[in-house]
Formats: C-alpha cells, structure tokens, sequence
C-alpha cells in the first residue's frame, strides 16, 4: 500500500526497474511484482501464505497479522497467473507445489 503521504510518502501506480514493474495490485502488463491479492494455500486442512510465481509475475504473500490472504482457487488469482505457476508456501520450512486451481 502507498505510504500516507502527510509522511513523506508517494502515489505511485508503479515502480519500474527496466522491464520490471513493481506494482500494488496485478495488471495484465509483465512482467511484475506485486502484492495486493496476499495469496495463500489449503493444504490438509491448514491455510499457508504463498509466494505466487509464473514465468512474469510474483504475486507476494502477507507478511502482516491483520491481513487475511486470498485462496488461490479465487478468480482473480486464478485469472492472473499463467499455467504452470507455482506456489511457494512460507512458514517454517518453505514448500514449492503447483499452483491449486
């Protein structure tokens, strides 16, 4: 999220380092970073926060305890990453699984 900018802090719709844009929310423009959605994964009944990764985009989990994360099986998510993506899941020790759909 954009810093309040009574701080010092900016508007930006993105940041771009050569071809990469680093972005709040996913756009259909890549290759990009982003963070909005905070995906996560249901695995045996335990939901994990997950690095979403596709051959142009990195979609980033939570790393805050007030924000919920979105299930990787929700449309937008399912919409922005490409076949093939993968979910890296974070927590105690990291686990790499295809992306659920």
């Amino acid at each position: 999220d954009p810093g309040p900018v009574e701080t010092g802090g900016t508007l930006r719709a993105d940041w771009r380092r050569g071809a990469l844009a680093f972005r709040h929310v996913a756009t259909e423009a890549v290759p990009e970073v982003s963070a909005h959605y905070h995906p996560k994964v249901r695995i045996a009944g335990t939901a994990r926060r997950c690095f979403l990764i596709d051959d142009t985009r990195v979609i980033l989990p939570a790393f805050g305890a007030y924000t919920g994360g979105l299930d990787t099986r929700a449309a937008p998510l399912a919409g922005l990453m490409r076949p093939g993506a993968l979910a890296v899941l974070t927590g105690p020790r990291a686990r790499v699984v295809p992306m659920p759909r």
